[in-house]
């Protein structure tokens, strides 16, 4: 079947944000605005095919709730985790879904709608909505990362958004901080989303627990390691407790030195922190921004501004509207 083309008439574009939990598909004007929206478990654990599913599904349900049909949409644009091959439309390889192993993405979604469809990574497409219409508008060089259970990144350089010869461009959570630090899930040591991603903030919090120290988190997690989260973390930061704010400046040091070498690497004028994680704000922010105004040197500190992700959960939809929004602008 040949590429379908975008659809400059139409007034709506959808955008796909693909979790590992749940998928989100949205119904934009061509500002960016969210209309509707519609979500769907991503049954990651039946595999990417049906997790394909569930978005066609939801997308019925958003142009349904908005009272349109596939003639009123521009494009499709979706974010979907891994690595691709985004020009045919193919997820080479997605760690969180069973069986992720070269799946047609596109495709699929063309032939139900009719309407021209297009993919990146997730975080690529969060760095395409946090530049246009978050934190980094007006910006023509801007590095995101995200923050969460891994760490991601995305990189736009005199305006445009790098990928690299194989979409590995900024693959910025394997970058090693510590040769002789933790294993990382990609197999290598000291990567530093193993430093400063979501199982080391809680293994930190665990181990100073369960060391006996008095703490809120204790209390919170009803005395149960188990149950600690990087949110419960930072909410007893932010109230004052002395081991979770320790816990911040710990994890805080780690972001910090990671933040410090992308400066180096891609001299941005400015570094927007998104995902979860980042929501702990300044009781994290803070210590990595200490860190960066010490190390930074080569390409100074100054040079870039360090700020939070302005679009929150609406980061994923928003950027996929922008990568069709991109190739009606290109015409293709």
């Amino acid at each position: 079947m040949p590429k379908l083309k975008p659809n400059p008439d139409a007034p709506y574009i959808a955008g796909v944000d693909i979790g590992g939990t749940n998928v989100r598909a949205g119904i934009l004007d061509r500002e960016a605005h969210i209309l509707r929206d519609a979500r769907r478990p991503a049954l990651a654990e039946a595999g990417m095919p049906k997790t394909i599913e569930q978005v066609a599904d939801a997308l019925r349900e958003a142009m349904s709730d908005h009272g349109i049909t596939p003639k009123d949409l521009a494009g499709i644009g979706m974010g979907v985790p891994g690595r691709h091959d985004s020009e045919r439309g193919i997820c080479l390889y997605s760690p969180n879904f069973a069986n992720a192993y070269d799946v047609p993405v596109t495709a699929p979604i063309e032939q139900e709608f009719g309407v021209a469809t297009y993919m990146l990574n997730d975080v690529k497409t969060a760095t395409l909505g946090e530049h246009r219409f978050g934190a980094g508008r007006g910006a023509r060089h801007m590095v995101m990362i995200t923050l969460g259970t891994g760490i991601g990144g995305g990189v736009i350089s005199d305006g445009e958004l790098r990928l690299g010869s194989t979409e590995g461009f900024s693959e910025v959570g394997h970058m090693v901080i510590d040769v002789d630090g933790p294993e990382c899930g990609c197999g290598d040591h000291g990567c530093w989303e193993a430093l400063a991603g979501r199982d080391a903030i809680i293994e930190r919090a665990a181990i100073k627990l369960q060391s006996g120290r008095p703490s809120k988190l204790a209390e919170r997690v009803e005395f149960d390691v188990a149950r600690i989260t990087p949110a419960l973390i930072a909410e007893c930061a932010n109230a004052g407790d002395a081991l979770c704010l320790e816990v911040m400046a710990e994890i805080g040091h780690y972001v910090g030195v990671g933040l410090t070498n992308l400066i180096q690497l891609y001299n941005p004028e400015v570094l927007v922190v998104g995902g979860g994680i980042a929501q702990a704000g300044d009781v994290l922010l803070g210590a990595a921004r200490r860190v960066v105004a010490a190390r930074a040197r080569m390409v100074p500190a100054g040079t870039a501004r360090i700020v939070p992700a302005e679009l929150g959960d609406d980061a994923g939809v928003v950027g996929a509207s922008v990568l069709v929004m991109r190739h009606l602008e290109r015409g293709r």
